[in-house]
């Protein structure tokens, strides 16, 4: 214990204490804020260097012979893992390597230093390291030892050198493979390697010594805490760094740093090639660019940064972006400057370009398309009226003169014209509904009067079916708001439906009631109604549901698409509620006059 409290202060215990805590802060800083390729392997060495540091300073400070040799001897766990450490660190940084688990090394860190430490304890008795001519000597006022060094100190010396020289060696093959930017500090780097082993052979080779001691511990803490400070502040290996600045330089878009005052402060390849001669040196204005100058200029007077209209250059186009550049010191002024990028866009205004044209030339030839079935059905429906009106002729008013077998024929034409004219009628309402041509005269309509009307009218179609068509509403006695022609169309379609599905003997219902602002009119019948999730199909055009018998009883899968788009431009809604086997409901809402009746049946929820 007396080596542990019969100490002595010295400038070298003293200079060993300072450089210990300097170590022991530079480690922790590596450890908490750095990451970097060997890490692990430089912190292993900083632990290593702790280590001797430590018994550096307790072998200065102490006075007897046996307690300084006993800390020298002690120091050798630290001494032969320090280079060995510093070997693996070197290779890994360099190589920029993220080494796993390795036996080879986990040997070398452990069995190495195991080794000598072994060694260093036997040494009384086996005086390898040191020689029994060691011995303490008195200079000056300081005592230090003189070691008579023994066959396996320069054994164990010469081992040392072999993995010191082989990280100058990878530093040297780094140095010539490097790109220019990075030389210096690899260079650095090895003169940081060399200098503790040059001290080292000039104290094993012609005993100079630092205070009457090996200078190599102090010369290897020195460049361990220079190069420390240099990973805590050098960038060159840094990855996040490094991808940032390869983002900066490699980018096809132009990227412009200024400052607070809108002066260049550098710009990236891209900038300078856009820009050529009109690019100024760092420290001068931008405004003077073209495109991008008087933004800029305007961003400055206004703090506003107009990106909204893209910049046209070089048969290019770009959308400028500004992003602030904030200072990590919280003053008064927390910005540094700004980074002014131009996104190159051109494929995507090509592409909205093509597509913009693409969709105009689409739209005229639908347009096209809309007017010349327009025109077609137009003028389709003045010869088929023409027919029509022939053959009821000949069937009526040439009664007596038709022959049975050729009345049968005139019946089927006659069926047949009627189904072709409702066919153009449909086609042509259709493009007018998509050319929006079509013209609605809206009025005031007596409610009640409207239903008795249009249910005489499809009283005789009912009949032929053999359905029963019912009005069973009680009045409502309010006026409706919409065009008679249009909802006469909507309404006679449904019902014309509701007959068409109906078995013979079936029945169809027609009633109306109010709904807040609109007169519901709900036409039932008694179907084989419509599967659920069809609606897109009962209102799609020249859709027919599956498995009705639409086909065989007519139609063109248009009259419900277009009484859906007709109800809807008179501010009214058509929608319906089935159940197979059952029938079905469609419900047609009618906006109700917005002047008032005399009388007012109760509105129902």
């Amino acid at each position: 214990m007396t080596c542990l409290t019969n100490l002595e202060f010295t400038v070298g215990s003293a200079s060993a204490a300072a450089l210990f805590a300097v170590c022991v802060m530079v480690l922790v800083s590596v450890t908490r804020n750095t990451r970097f390729a060997g890490k692990s392997a430089f912190v292993l060495t900083l632990a290593a260097m702790l280590w001797w540091l430590f018994t550096v300073a307790f072998d200065l400070a102490s006075q007897g012979e046996s307690c300084k040799i006993g800390w020298s001897l002690a120091a050798w766990p630290g001494i032969t893992l320090l280079p060995i450490a510093w070997a693996f660190f070197v290779f890994d940084y360099t190589m920029n390597r993220q080494p796993g688990r390795q036996p080879v090394r986990q040997l070398l860190y452990v069995g190495l230093p195991g080794l000598v430490t072994l060694i260093a304890l036997t040494n009384s008795r086996t005086h390898l390291l040191y020689g029994t001519d060691t011995r303490l000597v008195t200079q000056g006022g300081d005592a230090f030892v003189v070691f008579d060094h023994g066959p396996l100190f320069f054994a164990v010396a010469a081992g040392l050198y072999i993995f010191v020289t082989g990280a100058l060696g990878v530093l040297a093959y780094a140095f010539f493979k490097a790109k220019p930017v990075i030389r210096p500090f690899l260079a650095l780097l090895i003169l940081i390697t060399a200098a503790p082993l040059a001290a080292n052979v000039a104290y094993v080779g012609w005993g100079f010594t630092v205070f009457g001691f090996d200078p190599t511990p102090f010369m290897f803490a020195v460049v361990l805490i220079i190069f420390g400070w240099l990973l805590l502040n050098n960038s060159m290996m840094d990855t996040a760094v490094q991808g940032r600045a390869l983002l900066f330089y490699a980018t096809r878009d132009p990227v412009i740093i200024v400052d607070t005052d809108a002066r260049l402060a550098t710009a990236n390849p891209a900038a300078h090639t856009m820009f050529g001669q009109q690019m100024p040196p760092p420290g001068e204005t931008l405004y003077h660019l073209e495109k991008i100058g008087p933004k800029l200029k305007s961003f400055m007077q206004t703090g506003e940064f107009d990106s909204a209209d893209p910049i046209r250059l070089r048969e290019r186009v770009f959308e400028p972006r500004v992003l602030p550049i904030e200072s990590p010191i919280r003053t008064r002024r927390s910005l540094l400057g700004w980074s002014v990028s131009m996104v190159d866009i051109t494929e995507r205004e090509l592409s909205a370009e093509a597509l913009s044209e693409a969709l105009a030339r689409a739209e005229a030839a639908n347009h096209a398309k809309s007017q010349f079935l327009a025109m077609i059905s137009h003028e389709l429906r003045t010869p088929m009226t023409s027919v029509k009106g022939g053959l009821e002729l000949a069937l009526h008013g040439a009664a007596g003169e038709v022959s049975e077998p050729l009345r049968d024929v005139l019946t089927i034409a006659q069926r047949n014209s009627r189904r072709l004219l409702k066919l153009v009628d449909d086609v042509l309402d259709l493009q007018k509904l998509d050319l929006n041509t079509i013209k609605l005269e809206l009025q005031d309509l007596d409610a009640d009067a409207f239903l008795r009307d249009i249910i005489e009218e499809y009283e005789s179609y009912a009949a032929n079916a053999k359905v029963t068509l019912a009005n069973t509403s009680d009045g409502v006695n309010r006026q409706l708001h919409a065009d008679p022609y249009r909802l006469k169309q909507v309404v006679g379609n449904v019902i014309s439906n509701a007959v068409k599905f109906s078995p013979e003997g079936g029945r169809v219902e027609c009633a109306t009631r109010l709904i807040g602002a609109k007169l519901r009119i709900s036409i039932r019948d008694s179907g084989i109604g419509i599967a659920e999730e069809n609606e897109d199909k009962v209102f799609g055009r020249f859709n027919q549901v599956e498995g009705s018998s639409a086909t065989a009883s007519g139609g063109s899968g248009l009259g419900m698409h277009i009484a859906k788009m007709l109800i809807e431009r008179m501010g009214g809604a058509i929608s319906y509620e089935s159940e197979v086997g059952v029938g079905t409901t469609f419900r047609i809402d009618v906006p109700l006059s917005s002047r008032r009746t005399a009388a007012h049946a109760p509105l129902d929820a």
